[in-house]
């Protein structure tokens, strides 16, 4: 029977041509509802605020530069061994797409949920999430802080849900507090919290936000509506 079932495509060419640009539609689809939901806001303007991240993720703006971790290399020439020591400066910055904009975004969130909701009980969402995260949260050498994608939003929004649920207040919130708390718990709890294990990491640049280095701040605020949605 294997002889009798092959793909019309070889595996790469399928990946390449099919399966990447239906998750790339799922991806965007997804992240433009998301804005429509949480700010209400119509599909153009949606759609230009996830370009603009997208895009601003290619960013990162440098904050300060420190000296790296202290390396050192061992040489054997005509048995006698020399030993080399150098520090390597590591840059810290911020990624424009992954950590400023959701940022802002976010701040206009709370600043549309605080005609509902007291600021003690968004800060009282945030300090929970922010220690979830912040205990999860590990410095990886060469990688940077780390966290499971899936425990910021999921915090953020149990946390939300609950609040709401004890204070009465109109569900249609909660992807507005979800993802608040969401965006600005991550980069608190996991990155702000985190940098005093800046020496653990390494050398190099280290963008608070991008991908590959810190959690993605920009996805923990789409996961975060996303399960929010699920509530309602």
């Amino acid at each position: 029977m294997r002889d009798y079932l092959f793909p019309p495509l070889v595996l790469p060419l399928f990946i390449l041509l099919i399966v990447l640009p239906f998750l790339l539609v799922l991806f965007v689809f997804t992240g433009t509802a998301v804005f429509q939901i949480v700010f209400g806001v119509d599909g153009n303007t949606a759609l230009t605020i996830f370009a603009l991240i997208l895009f601003g993720s290619l960013i990162n703006i440098p904050i300060y530069e420190k000296e790296g971790i202290e390396y050192e290399t061992r040489y054997r020439v005509f048995g006698f061994i020399y030993t080399v020591r150098r520090r390597r400066k590591m840059i810290v910055a911020v990624n424009l797409g992954g950590c400023v904009f959701p940022s802002i975004l976010a701040l206009k969130a709370l600043s549309d949920l605080l005609r509902y909701m007291s600021i003690e009980l968004w800060l009282f969402v945030f300090i929970l999430t922010s220690v979830v995260i912040y205990s999860f949260a590990k410095p990886v050498p060469g990688v940077g802080i780390v966290v499971p994608m899936l425990i910021p939003p999921l915090t953020a929004t149990f946390f939300s849900f609950i609040v709401i649920s004890m204070v009465n207040l109109p569900l249609i919130l909660l992807p507005k507090l979800a993802f608040s708390t969401g965006v600005l718990s991550a980069l608190f709890g996991a990155d702000v919290l985190h940098m005093k294990d800046l020496d653990r990491i390494g050398s190099g640049v280290v963008s608070i936000g991008g991908a590959g280095t810190f959690d993605g701040i920009f996805l923990t605020g789409i996961f975060a509506v996303i399960f929010s949605v699920l509530f309602i």
